[in-house]
C-alpha cells in the first residue's frame, strides 16, 4: 500500500508542477460544498488517472468528487491539496493527504480509527511523511517521534487564530512560549509527529467548518504512530466517519501533559 499512496502522490506533485494556468481560477463547487479551484481539480483527476491506468478500482473519498465507490478491496481518503489557499497565495505549505482503509461492508462508512496507512506529501519541499498502523511513523524513510517530554520553558503550540477561531484559541496561544499555524492541517499534524510543535489545537465556531475527514485521516495515524494522540474537544481520542460530511475540532500532541496547560 506504500507504494500506491506514493504513486498517486508523485502523480498529483508532477501534475501541478506541469500545469502553466491559472491555478486559482474557481472552476465548480467540490463535495464538501467549498469552491473549487482549478488546482483542487487537476491534483484529483491526476489520483483518479493513476488508480485507473493501474488497475487498481479502489473506492475513494474526495474533497471534490466525494465518494467514489469502487469494487476493490481499499477505501482511500484524499485530499488532492490540502492547504489550497496557501498554493495560490505562494504561501510554501500545502500538501497531498491520503489515507487507506479496509474497505467496509457495503453501506457501511468507514472510520478514522480503521485508517491502516497514511501518506502526507509536502508539495513544495517534495518531504513525504508516512505511517502504517502498529509500525510507527517516519519522514522520508527515517523514524520520526513526537517531542514527550515536552520543555515547559520552550514550548511551541501550533494555533488557528483565523476568523472562525474560537475565543479560548487565543488563551491557548497565550499558554505557549511560540506559536505557528500553517494553515494546512495534515502538515500541521505532522509537525506534532516529528516534534517540531508541541500542540495542534484547532477549535472553529462555526458549524460545518471544522476539519475534514479528508484533510485528519493520514495525519492523525501518523501522529499516533508517533508516539502521540490527537482527541477532540471532550479529550477523547478522536473518531469520526470518512465521509465528506464528517468534520471535527481537533487537538493534537506528544505528551498529555500539555493539556493541563489548557484552557
Amino acid at each position: 500500500m506504500k507504494a500506491v499512496l506514493e504513486g498517486a502522490a508523485d502523480a498529483i506533485q508532477a501534475a501541478i508542477r506541469g500545469f502553466a494556468g491559472d491555478l486559482g481560477e474557481i472552476v465548480g463547487r467540490g463535495a464538501t460544498g467549498a469552491d473549487t479551484q482549478r488546482i483542487d481539480l487537476v491534483a484529483e483527476r491526476a489520483a483518479f488517472a493513476f488508480l485507473r491506468d493501474r488497475g487498481l478500482p479502489y473506492t475513494v473519498v474526495s474533497e471534490e468528487a466525494g465518494r467514489v465507490d469502487g469494487e476493490g478491496e481499499w477505501t482511500l481518503v484524499l485530499d488532492p491539496v490540502d492547504g489550497t489557499h496557501n498554493a495560490v497565495r505562494g504561501f510554501p505549505a500545502y500538501a497531498v493527504s491520503i489515507a487507506a482503509v479496509p474497505r467496509g461492508r457495503r453501506g457501511k462508512v468507514e472510520r478514522l480509527r480503521d485508517v491502516a496507512a497514511g501518506l502526507v506529501r509536502d508539495l513544495v519541499t517534495s518531504h513525504t511523511y508516512f505511517a502504517e498502523a502498529g509500525k510507527g511513523a517516519s519522514l522520508d524513510g527515517r523514524p520520526i517521534r513526537v517531542r514527550n517530554p515536552f520543555a515547559a520553558r520552550d514550548t511551541v503550540f501550533d494555533v488557528y487564530l483565523g476568523e472562525k477561531a474560537h475565543t479560548d484559541a487565543l488563551l491557548v496561544a497565550n499558554a505557549a512560549r511560540r506559536v505557528r499555524n500553517l494553515g494546512a492541517a495534515s502538515l500541521d499534524l505532522c509537525m506534532v509527529a516529528r516534534g517540531a510543535v508541541d500542540l495542534y489545537y484547532l477549535h472553529s465556531t462555526e458549524v460545518g467548518h471544522e476539519l475534514r475527514a479528508m484533510d485528519v485521516a493520514a495525519g492523525v495515524l501518523i501522529v499516533r504512530e508517533a508516539g502521540g494522540e490527537v482527541v477532540g474537544l471532550d479529550r477523547e481520542p478522536l473518531d469520526m466517519d470518512l465521509s465528506p460530511e464528517a468534520r471535527a475540532n481537533v487537538i493534537a500532541y506528544g505528551d498529555s501533559q500539555i493539556l493541563g496547560m489548557l484552557p
